[in-house]
C-alpha cells in the first residue's frame, strides 16, 4: 500500500462527514463509502445503500448486508419484481472497521454468528447469538428468497467483505484463515454456493474512488439510416454486449431513465433467448423489438456513432438477454443484428415523453411511469430553484456527482407530505414505495392541485430535522434507523408548536418564515421527546400502535404549548396508501407464518383434509391457513388448486389428483 493512501481515504472521509453522508461519524462515513464502492456496479440509489446498513447494537459483527438477484436490490419481497426462471442470487455480508489495521477479532464475531444465520434449520426463536431486527429481517428475506429461485437458481454467490484502512499486503495469517473458515462455513450450507472473500483497505479503496461511470462511448454499426438528430443502426450483437457491459459486469447505469426492471426469463424474454441460441433462427432485428437510447450529442464517425450523456431508456429486457447470452459463453457466428435507435435531444420534455412512450408500449405497471409525470418535473425544477436537487429517476443527479446532501428522494419527499398534510407522521415512518402502486394513494400526496411552494418547505423542514437528529443521536444507535423512526414525529410536533395548532393547512405551511424553524426549536421538541423516546422502542411496525403512540405524543404536547387542534388528532382514521386489492398487503404480517405452513405442506395436488392436519400441528385458525395459502401462490411458491385440479399462473393444467378427478374431463369422480 501506498503511504500516502491512507491520507487520501482521510480526505475522502473528511468531506463526508462535510456532506452529512450519511452522518457527521467518521466511522459510518467510511462504513458507507466501503458500501458505495464495493457495490458500485449495482448502480444503487443513496436509499438503497442505506437500506443496506445492519450496524448497531446486535449486528453480529455485520455491518452490511445486500441481496441481488439478477444483479437487482432485494429490499422488500412483496415489492420484487421476482423472475420466473434462470436467477443469479448474489449476497454481499461486509464488516467495516475505521481501523488503519486489519484485526482478528471482527471476524471471530463474524464466524461464530454467521455459523447460525445461515443455516436455516434453525428458527429466529432458537438462534443462540442476540441479533438486531434489522439483521433478521435480511436473513429472513435472503431465506425467503433462496426458496423462492431455488427450484430455478443458475448461480449462487455469498461474497464477504473485511474493509479498513489498513494495508492488504500485510494481512497476518491467522486473518487469512479465518477468511477461509468463513468461505467454507458458507459452501457447507449450500451445496449450490460459490463464496468468496474480499478484504478492502485503503489502497483498493482508492482504485475503487477513482473509476467513476462513463456515459459517453462509440458504438460500432453496420448500417445506418439517419434524419435530423436522430439515427436507426443495425449493429452487430456482439457489438452490442461489449457496448453494455465492461469486464463481463452490465453497465447498468446506462439505464437509469429506464422505468422497467428486468423481468427474468418470462414468455417474451426465453423467446429471445431461444433465438439467440438458434444458429439458423433470421436476423435477430426481424424477430425482435429495437433499443431506444437518449443522448444529448450523437456523431457519426465512419462506422461508429460517437454517443454521449447515454440513457437507454427502452430494451432492457432485450440488452439483458443478449447479455446474458454472451456472459454464458454463448457466441453469434452469423453476426446477426439488433435494431439500436439513437434520438438525439437537450429537451427535458422531449426526453421524458420518449421515455413514457417507449416503455407504455409494452405492459408496464402505470405506477412505473410516474417518474415522467408533469407533477414530478415541476416539483424537481423549484427545488432547484431552492438549491436541492430530487430524484425523481434513480441516481440521476447523483451520476453528475451533485453532493448527497443537496439530493431528495421521491419516497423521502413523499414522507413529509404525509406526515405534515396528511397528518399521518405514524404512517409516514413506515411509508414504503409500494403506495405508488396505487393511483388514488400516489395522487393523494403528488396532487396537481396542490400548490408547488409546499414542496421546497417541505424539503428544508425534513433536511433541517435531519441534521438535528444526527447531533442527538446516541453513540451506539443505528444511525439510518433512528433518524427515520423519529424524524416524523419531530417535524410534526415543531412545525405545530410553531404555528400554534395541529390543525395547520398547506397555506399556513407555504407561509411559513422558514427560518423559524431551526435547532432552537428543534431543541424544545427534542426535550419534551426524550421521555417518549424510550417508549419507542418497545413498539411493533404496527400502525395502529405507532398512531396510539402519537396521540400520546400530542394530548401533553398540546398542553405544554397551548396548541390548538387535538381533536384533530384523536379522530385521525388511517390513511389508506395502498388500494384492497393489493394482494401483497398481508406479507409483511404474514411471511414468517406462510413459510411455516409451506414447510408442512405436501407436493400438489393436496389431498381433502390436509388443511385441517396443519391448522391443528400449528394451532391457527382456518382463515390463517387459507391466508397463508393464498401467499405462497401469489409469491409462486405453490400453485393455484380447485377440485384436485393444480394450475399454473396461466391457467394451464399442471397436474392432477387421478384418484379423484377423472382424467378426460378433469372433474371430481362422482
Amino acid at each position: 500500500m501506498a503511504k500516502n493512501d491512507k491520507v487520501l481515504v482521510d480526505g475522502i472521509i473528511d468531506d463526508r462527514i462535510e456532506l452529512n453522508l450519511p452522518s457527521k461519524k467518521r466511522d459510518e462515513a467510511f462504513e458507507f463509502l466501503v458500501f458505495e464502492q464495493l457495490l458500485k456496479d449495482y448502480d444503487l440509489s443513496i436509499d438503497e445503500l442505506k437500506s443496506g446498513i445492519v450496524d448497531g447494537r446486535n449486528d453480529g459483527g455485520i455491518d452490511g448486508m445486500f441481496i441481488f438477484i439478477n444483479g437487482h436490490h432485494l429490499s422488500e419481497i412483496q415489492n420484487f419484481n421476482w423472475p420466473k426462471t434462470g436467477s443469479v442470487l448474489d449476497v454481499w455480508i461486509i464488516t467495516c472497521k475505521h481501523h488503519d489495521t486489519f484485526k482478528q477479532a471482527p471476524l471471530d464475531n463474524l464466524v461464530a454468528s454467521i455459523t447460525e444465520l445461515l443455516d436455516f434449520t434453525i428458527e429466529q426463536d432458537n438462534l443462540k447469538g442476540d441479533y438486531s431486527e434489522a439483521i433478521l429481517k435480511r436473513i429472513k428475506n435472503l431465506k425467503f428468497a433462496y426458496r423462492k429461485v431455488s427450484p430455478r437458481l443458475t448461480k449462487f454467490n455469498i461474497n464477504f467483505c473485511y474493509a479498513s484502512r489498513g494495508n492488504t499486503d500485510q494481512l497476518g495469517e491467522s486473518i487469512n484463515s479465518r477468511a477461509l473458515q468463513l468461505k467454507q462455513v458458507a459452501t457447507d450450507f449450500f451445496g449450490n454456493c460459490y463464496s468468496e472473500f474480499i478484504f478492502l483497505g485503503s489502497t483498493e479503496l482508492i482504485e475503487l474512488n477513482r473509476k467513476t461511470p462513463n456515459f459517453s462511448f462509440e458504438l460500432p454499426f453496420v448500417e445506418v439510416l439517419s434524419s435530423g438528430m436522430s439515427y436507426a443502426l443495425l449493429v452487430k450483437l456482439k457489438d452490442y454486449f461489449n457496448f453494455v457491459s465492461d469486464n463481463g459486469k452490465l453497465k447498468r447505469y446506462l439505464f437509469d431513465s429506464n422505468v422497467r426492471d428486468f423481468a427474468g426469463l418470462n414468455r417474451v424474454n426465453e423467446d429471445i433467448r431461444d433465438t439467440l441460441n438458434d444458429a439458423k433462427s433470421p436476423d435477430f432485428w426481424w424477430l425482435n423489438n429495437e433499443v431506444t437510447i437518449l443522448s444529448t450529442k450523437a456523431l457519426l464517425i465512419g462506422k461508429d456513432i460517437h454517443i454521449e450523456d447515454i440513457q437507454i431508456v427502452n430494451g432492457l429486457q432485450t440488452t439483458e438477454s443478449i447479455f446474458r447470452h454472451f456472459q454464458n459463453g454463448g457466441s453469434d457466428a452469423k453476426e446477426r443484428c439488433i435494431l439500436v435507435k439513437v434520438i438525439e435531444s437537450n429537451d427535458a420534455f422531449n426526453r421524458d415523453s420518449i421515455i413514457r412512450a417507449t416503455n407504455n408500449q409494452t405492459n408496464v405497471e402505470l405506477a412505473s411511469l410516474h417518474a415522467t409525470d408533469k407533477i414530478q418535473r415541476d416539483i424537481e425544477d423549484i427545488l432547484i430553484r431552492s438549491g436541492l436537487y430530487y430524484e425523481r429517476r434513480t441516481n440521476f443527479y447523483k451520476n453528475q456527482g451533485i453532493s448527497a446532501d443537496k439530493i431528495l428522494t421521491l419516497l423521502y419527499l413523499a414522507s413529509g407530505f404525509v406526515s405534515l398534510i396528511l397528518k399521518a407522521p405514524h404512517q409516514a415512518s413506515l411509508l414504503k414505495s409500494r403506495f405508488m402502486r396505487s393511483e388514488v394513494s400516489y395522487n393523494e400526496v403528488f396532487s396537481v392541485e396542490t400548490d408547488l411552494n409546499i414542496w421546497p418547505q417541505i424539503a428544508h423542514i425534513l433536511k433541517k430535522t435531519d441534521m438535528f437528529l444526527e447531533s442527538v443521536r446516541p453513540k451506539r444507535s443505528g444511525g439510518i434507523r433512528f433518524l427515520k423512526t423519529r424524524r416524523q414525529f419531530i417535524i410534526f410536533l415543531t412545525t405545530s408548536r410553531i404555528l400554534e395548532t395541529f390543525n395547520f393547512n398547506i397555506n399556513d405551511l407555504v407561509n411559513l418564515d422558514i427560518s423559524k424553524y431551526d435547532i432552537h426549536e428543534l431543541g424544545k421538541t427534542w426535550d419534551f421527546f426524550k421521555p417518549f423516546n424510550r417508549d419507542y422502542r418497545d413498539l411493533s411496525r404496527s400502525v395502529i400502535e405507532k398512531k396510539s403512540y402519537l396521540i400520546r405524543l400530542c394530548e401533553p404536547a398540546a398542553l405544554e404549548w397551548n396548541l390548538k387542534g387535538i381533536e384533530r388528532i384523536n379522530n385521525l382514521s388511517q390513511i389508506k396508501l395502498k388500494t384492497k386489492k393489493d394482494k401483497t398487503s398481508k406479507i409483511p404480517l404474514s411471511m414468517e407464518f406462510a413459510l411455516k405452513v409451506n414447510d408442512l405442506l405436501p407436493e400438489q395436488p393436496w389431498k381433502p383434509g390436509i388443511h385441517k392436519e396443519i391448522i391443528s400441528t400449528l394451532k391457527c385458525t382456518t382463515s390463517d391457513y387459507f391466508d397463508a395459502v393464498e401467499i405462497l401462490i401469489n409469491e409462486g411458491l405453490r400453485n393455484y388448486q380447485k377440485d384436485g385440479v393444480v394450475f399454473d399462473e396461466d391457467g394451464n393444467v399442471i397436474c392432477y389428483d387421478k384418484e379423484r378427478v377423472d382424467s378426460e374431463t378433469l372433474k371430481l369422480n362422482e
